[in-house]
């Protein structure tokens, strides 16, 4: 048994770290754009930013980080993930241009998962992570706005003041709404109104920004949320699925046959369609560890490519500019290798999938619970049309979000085991 002056510092190191974990939130959500302090901080400074939850998490009870039975599995995959997220750059087509996107897809996503898997297990602190992203949400909502009110819809800097684009823009929106839905789902009516009203903000912002990838995502959440709420006329709910997975690949089909490839805009659409013939064709040469997470040497497979649209002239124009397959998935197939792109979402479906059941498990769970999995369904149909992990907030959101659900306690009442020794509470 250990020392009681042990103990206490134990929790007082574990509680730097979960005060650590949101200081780097606050960082890498408001303050990482090089329009605000991005530029102003060196590298060394923004890895210490980025790796000291985990450090002091390290620091408080290093044995349980690593031998924890209840995260074994986890544990392993994350170790294999990051083992060959260095061989990636090692053998990538172009290791200098690898270096730094690698590193910061590594540290600022499932460094931050692994350290969130321990310290966002108990209600207090998984309601403050919620109202960290309320108050994220607001101050970007009232940024973003002032932007567009001062400078009009395309004004220079308009949407790009925390995300430098408006797609990642949208999903950090998508993301950071669980902060507002825990205010909606709270029994004090200020916090419900403060929380309708970020919503609807919210959703403003993505309606101001015309990206139809954020829209879609928006529109697949609330169909969901919808059959989540009528789930009992489970009839119903089958027809409706039903219906649209038969009419709208139809639907696609007929107006991607109409698409003119000598209409700029139109063109752009059957370029991002040939993008997936191309990113097979890339992947065949390197199909196990990858060409190199952001090796930008695309170009060279154009070579003995061959175009399955020949009306695309310009195809391997826009491969040579744009450098990007505009699909999370597709990247990590191309750049990262099917090996870690596995182990991945290996990762991701063992945490989705044990905190779907310890829901499923127990009969008082509240809606927010199930709304944290909404969260992640809507980033990853976003992710289907840019490669939203490589910016660094929406990859630190998304896998502290997953380290919140591998933390989730379990439905026998006994919650995984606080770094600091004690037993934690589930959350109501």
């Amino acid at each position: 048994m250990k020392p009681l002056w042990s103990l206490n510092i134990s929790t007082l190191i574990n509680q730097l770290a979960f005060y650590g974990l949101l200081a780097s939130g606050t960082f890498l959500v408001l303050l990482w754009s090089p329009n605000i302090l991005g530029d102003q901080c060196s590298l060394w400074t923004k890895i210490i930013i980025f790796i000291f939850p985990w450090l002091m998490l390290c620091l408080a009870n290093p044995w349980l980080v690593f031998t924890d039975r209840r995260h074994r599995p986890e544990i392993i995959l994350i170790v294999l993930i990051i083992i060959l997220g260095i061989v990636n750059v090692l053998l990538s087509d172009l290791p200098s241009n690898s270096l730094s996107p690698m590193r910061t897809l590594l540290l600022t996503g499932v460094c931050a998962l692994w350290a969130s898997m321990f310290l966002l297990t108990d209600q207090h602190r998984r309601q403050g992570f919620d109202w960290f992203c309320a108050g994220a949400l607001a101050i970007i909502i009232v940024g973003e706005m002032i932007i567009y009110a001062a400078r009009g819809t395309y004004g220079r800097g308009v949407f790009q003041v925390f995300t430098l684009h408006a797609i990642p823009l949208g999903t950090l929106i998508i993301l950071l709404s669980i902060g507002p839905v825990r205010l909606i789902v709270s029994k004090n009516f200020t916090a419900k109104l403060l929380g309708w009203l970020l919503v609807l903000l919210g959703g403003n912002l993505i309606f101001l920004s015309h990206k139809r990838g954020t829209w879609m995502a928006a529109a697949a959440m609330l169909a969901v949320w919808t059959i989540y709420l009528v789930r009992r006329q489970r009839y119903l709910v089958i027809s409706i699925l039903l219906v649209l997975a038969v009419s709208l690949p139809l639907e696609a089909n007929r107006r991607f046959a109409r698409l003119d490839p000598h209409v700029p805009h139109l063109a752009s659409i059957l370029n991002r369609a040939e993008l997936y013939r191309f990113a097979l064709h890339v992947w065949k040469n390197h199909p196990l560890l990858g060409i190199g997470l952001r090796s930008f040497t695309q170009v060279k497979y154009l070579t003995d490519y061959q175009l399955h649209n020949p009306a695309l002239p310009k195809f391997s124009y826009a491969v040579a500019t744009i450098q990007t397959f505009d699909n999370m998935a597709l990247t990590a197939l191309v750049e990262l290798g099917s090996l870690m792109t596995l182990l991945y979402f290996g990762l991701v479906i063992t945490i989705v999938v044990r905190y779907c059941r310890r829901l499923w498990s127990s009969p008082g769970s509240s809606p927010l619970g199930w709304y944290r999995v909404l969260v992640l369904l809507g980033f990853f149909i976003h992710s289907l049309s840019y490669d939203s992990l490589l910016f660094p907030p929406v990859n630190w959101l998304v896998h502290v979000q997953l380290g919140l659900m591998a933390g989730y306690p379990a439905s026998d009442g006994a919650g995984p085991i606080h770094p600091s020794g004690a037993t934690v509470l589930s959350e109501t």
